[in-house]
């Protein structure tokens, strides 16, 4: 026997898993329906969860990743949904991302890389956390500009028609452009 299956209690499994459908209607199918029944549900409690285990080097089964649901909002008529994420990082369990019914959240030091184009169609927010080390700024590489970057009153575009341009800096109608420290200049200033 390479499993039990029980109809209460824990089931074990050994091999794949295929759950198939041949529904040929546009509704989903398969399922899978992870149902927490809960005399009490509340908000934060966590539901079903997804674990993704292994082994350490010494032989030991680890949980490297999991992804939860949890319950953001349990009143009826507005119940809200959490997705958690979590990854082992240097040994322990780290939530690295959430997901409310409004915010993606990428929490506890975890990075944002993105390969292709990022349109963003509201504001962009930039806040510093710490006291110490620098302020948040916007790099890009040089290699990589092949536009150059606006920096306006309330917008962060591409410069479309100056191509020679790595940084163009503009304020937004009457407004005008501040300038709190030193302003070295190593190949002189154009002014127009």
């Amino acid at each position: 026997i390479l499993g039990t299956i029980a109809s209460t209690g824990d089931s074990t499994f050994a091999g794949n898993i295929t759950v198939s459908s041949s529904d040929g209607g546009s509704s989903a199918a398969p399922e899978l329906d992870l149902y927490r029944i809960s005399p009490s549900p509340a908000d934060a409690d966590y539901l079903g969860q997804i674990k993704f285990s292994g082994e350490s080097d010494d032989d030991s089964k680890e949980v490297y990743a999991k992804i939860t649901g949890k319950i953001g909002d349990a009143s009826s008529g507005t119940e809200d949904g959490i997705i958690e994420i979590a990854h082992t990082k240097a040994g322990s369990n780290n939530i690295s991302a959430r997901f409310t019914s409004t915010d993606l959240k990428l929490i506890n030091g975890t990075g944002l890389e993105v390969a292709g184009e990022t349109d963003l169609s509201e504001l962009l927010t930039v806040t510093r956390t710490s006291s110490s080390g620098q302020d948040p700024i916007l790099k890009a590489l040089h290699s990589n500009l092949s536009q150059g970057i606006a920096l306006g009153y309330n917008t962060i575009s591409a410069v479309g028609s100056n191509t020679n341009v790595d940084l163009n800096i503009a304020s937004k109608g009457s407004g005008h452009i501040n300038i709190k420290d030193n302003l070295d200049c190593e190949a002189g200033i154009d002014v127009t």
